[in-house]
C-alpha cells in the first residue's frame, strides 16, 4: 500500500520543499487545483454573466461528489463558504417559540459553532456544555447525563480539535434520538481521513469543510441534511440561492427542496473549482486506505514521543483517534515555531500542544525525521 499512496506525491508541490505535517489544519494544495480554478476563469473570460448556465450545474455537481464521499444521496449535500453559516441557517429552523431551547455541546468543540450558539442566547437558546475530565476526551456517559426532555439538540464534533479524539456518533445520536433531539455533527476535523457513512448514523445535519484532509482549501464547505428531514426545516437565514427558482427573482420565498434551503446567497464559485481536486484526489485514493496509512503513521508518532518523555495529549488507542496525534511539553509552543523554521510544518494550540498528522501523502522518514528534530529542541531546552 505504500507505494500505491506515496505516488501521490509528486501532486503536490509544497512536499517538495517541505515537511509536511499539518493536513489536520490545512491540506496540501494539489497541482491539478490550478487547472481547476483555470476552468472557472475561462467560463468568466468567455461567458460573462452567462457562465452561470455552467457554474449552477457545477454547484450541484460538486456537492453530489461531496456525497458520495460521506455516503449520502444526491442532493442532500449543500455547499458554502463555512459551516458557520450553515449551522446558523440549520439553527435558524430550529429554534421556535414555546419549543425546547437546550442545545449540549462540550467545551472541547471548535469554538466557532459556540460562538453562534452564544449569540442565539438572546433569543432564549441555552447551551449547555459537558465538561471534560481530562481536557482531551468525553465520556459517553457525559452526554447520557446532560440529555432529557428539555434538550433542542445536540450538537457533536465527530473529531476533537484539540486531542484528535473520535467520538462515537452513532451511540451520542442513538441516545439523543431517545430523547426526541435532533442530531448536528460536525465531521471538519474528519472528513477524508475517517470513513464514516452519514445513512449509518442517526443523525439529521452533517457539516464539514474542505481546507483540511480534502485538500481543497479555504470557502468550500459543506452540509448533508438527512432527506427525511430536510423539507421540514424552513430556515430563518434565507437567500436567493435557497429559492425553489433562484434565477426567476420571484419575491415571494419558496424554499428549495432538500439542502438546497440552506444554500443563502450567492456561492463563492472559485473557491468551490479550487475544492474539486483535492476531492477527486480523495475519492480515488479512498478513505479507507487513507485511514489505515494515517493509523499507522500515527502509532509511529505515539511511538516516538514515548522514546523522548513527551506527553501524548491524543488517545492512544488508534481507533479513538483521528489523523492527528498531539504531544506537549514544557516549551512546546516555541518548539513547533522551530520547527516551522525547520521546514517541518506543525502548529500549535493553547491547551492541547504540538498538532502532527500523517495524511496519505505523508513517508515515514518524514515523521522520523519531525521527531529526530523535536529530540534535539527537548534537548536544548533541558540544557
Amino acid at each position: 500500500m505504500e507505494d500505491v499512496l506515496l505516488r501521490w506525491r509528486g501532486e503536490f508541490p509544497i512536499l517538495e520543499r517541505t515537511t509536511y505535517l499539518v493536513s489536520h489544519s490545512m491540506g496540501a494544495m494539489p497541482r491539478s487545483a490550478r487547472a481547476w480554478v483555470q476552468r472557472y476563469l475561462d467560463a468568466w473570460e468567455e461567458a460573462g454573466v452567462t457562465a452561470w448556465e455552467r457554474w449552477e450545474p457545477y454547484l450541484r455537481e460538486h456537492a453530489d461528489r461531496i456525497a458520495q464521499l460521506i455516503g449520502a444521496p444526491p442532493g442532500s449535500v449543500v455547499m458554502h463558504q463555512n459551516v458557520t453559516t450553515l449551522f446558523g441557517a440549520v439553527l435558524s429552523a430550529l429554534v421556535r417559540p414555546g419549543r425546547r431551547r437546550k442545545v449540549v455541546a462540550t467545551d472541547l468543540n471548535f469554538p466557532s459553532l459556540l460562538y453562534t450558539l452564544r449569540a442565539h442566547e438572546a433569543l432564549g437558546v441555552q447551551l449547555q456544555l459537558i465538561r471534560s475530565p481530562d481536557g482531551a476526551t468525553i465520556p459517553l456517559e457525559a452526554w447520557e447525563h446532560a440529555l432529557d426532555a428539555q434538550t433542542l439538540a445536540v450538537l457533536v464534533d465527530h473529531g476533537i480539535f484539540r486531542s484528535g479524539f473520535l467520538q462515537d456518533v452513532g451511540a451520542i445520536g442513538e441516545m439523543a434520538r431517545r430523547h426526541g433531539a435532533w442530531v448536528v455533527v460536525d465531521a471538519y476535523q474528519t472528513a477524508g481521513c475517517v470513513p464514516f457513512d452519514v445513512r449509518d448514523w442517526p443523525v439529521d445535519v452533517v457539516l464539514g469543510g474542505s481546507h483540511k484532509w480534502l485538500c481543497g482549501g479555504p470557502g468550500a464547505s459543506w452540509m448533508y441534511v438527512a432527506p427525511e428531514q430536510a423539507d421540514r426545516l424552513e430556515p430563518l437565514l434565507a437567500g436567493w440561492f435557497g429559492h425553489r427558482e433562484p434565477f426567476a427573482f420571484d419575491l415571494e420565498l419558496s424554499y428549495a427542496a432538500g439542502a438546497m434551503r440552506f444554500a443563502t446567497g450567492t456561492p463563492g464559485m472559485p473557491a468551490l473549482f479550487a475544492a474539486r481536486a483535492g476531492l477527486e484526489v480523495v475519492l480515488e485514493v479512498g478513505v479507507r486506505a487513507i485511514r489505515e496509512w494515517s493509523q499507522a503513521l500515527g502509532q509511529q508518532m505515539v511511538d516516538h514521543a514515548d522514546s523522548l518523555g513527551l506527553e501524548v495529549r491524543s488517545p492512544r488507542n488508534p481507533e479513538r483517534r483521528t489523523g492527528m496525534v498531539v504531544v506537549d511539553f514544557p516549551g512546546a509552543e516555541e518548539a513547533a515555531r522551530e520547527l516551522g523554521a525547520r521546514g517541518i510544518l506543525v502548529d500549535y494550540r493553547p491547551g492541547a500542544g504540538i498538532r502532527m498528522s500523517a495524511h496519505f501523502y505523508t513517508h515515514p522518514q518524514e515523521v522520523q525525521a519531525a521527531f529526530e528534530a523535536l529530540a534535539d529542541l527537548t534537548r536544548r531546552a533541558r540544557r
